[in-house]
């Protein structure tokens, strides 16, 4: 008799225990979120206080500011004044004592810095504020240089600025820069030329340039105070060429006597012109020497 297995083959004939739920299906049908939806209010009494704080800091604030600006110990009372140059710190000490410099804490330092570098001489100026009331100043001068020539006699720098004015003739204890043009041109750079041109002599022969006058060209003129033959040259290797016309001056002058001029601007070429005295029938003519 034949049995009838009515059991699907690859399903177990007993299941495992406990039984597992059937797995979770979320309903097709979109599902809407219920809010409550609640209006927090602040009561009245913690919005005043609110406000009332914000007033109150911002009157303590104030009240401390007019407090610090107006407090006497706050006062700007001693400046001290340091530079190496004598001079320049009385005049320092002369423009500060004029000046109401007011309380510490306000007083504006880049202003007062810029108003020190104007005067005549200053070249830099820091300053610190040191409380409670005192006020350092270090100023540093300009270094002079020469004497610029125009309607009167300026002492400068290397950079043109005027650090004091002579009405009559000058010492000799800086060359005079003049120019044919009245410096109505490239000031600062013939200044700066000059000044350069000046460093790079030994200071002995540096002593003896009594001027420098600037001519066209790039052309310079140079007087020795203890000769009187004008030097001709151009801005480039002054010292050189200066120091070449020493070496033979004597030579030179052993040959064709005193000089009126030497040209030395062609490299490798010298021009000499000889000086003839008032009165003698010699004909004049330039030298050339190499």
């Amino acid at each position: 008799m034949a049995i009838e297995n009515r059991y699907p083959i690859n399903k177990p004939l007993i299941t495992s225990l406990p039984f597992e739920p059937p797995a979770f299906q979320r309903n097709k049908k979109a599902i809407k979120l219920k809010t409550k939806l609640t209006k927090k209010t602040l009561p009245a009494k913690q919005i005043a206080i609110f406000f009332l704080g914000i007033i109150a800091f911002f009157f303590l604030g104030a009240e401390s500011y007019y407090y610090a600006i107006t407090c006497e110990q706050l006062k700007i009372k001693q400046v001290q004044v340091f530079s190496s140059s004598p001079e320049l710190r009385t005049k320092v000490e002369n423009f500060l004592s004029t000046r109401n410099l007011g309380n510490i804490l306000i007083c504006n330092l880049d202003y007062l810095r810029t108003s020190l570098s104007q005067i005549p001489g200053v070249k830099e100026v820091r300053l610190q504020k040191v409380l409670p009331s005192t006020l350092k100043v270090e100023a540093f001068p300009r270094i002079p240089r020469a004497y610029v020539h125009k309607d009167i006699y300026y002492l400068v720098d290397e950079e043109g600025q005027v650090i004091s004015s002579v009405a009559g003739q000058p010492d000799e204890s800086f060359p005079i820069l003049e120019d044919e043009k009245e410096f109505r041109e490239a000031y600062s750079q013939k200044v700066a030329t000059a000044c350069q041109a000046l460093a790079d002599l030994q200071p002995e022969v540096r002593a003896r340039i009594k001027k420098i006058t600037f001519q066209d060209n790039e052309t310079m003129e140079l007087e020795l105070s203890d000769d009187p033959t004008k030097i001709i040259t151009d801005e480039s290797s002054l010292s050189n060429k200066l120091n070449y016309y020493l070496s033979h001056r004597d030579s030179w002058a052993q040959l064709f006597g005193q000089l009126e001029y030497v040209d030395l601007r062609i490299e490798d070429r010298v021009y000499l012109k000889p000086l003839i005295p008032a009165g003698e029938n010699i004909s004049t003519g330039k030298k050339e020497a190499s």
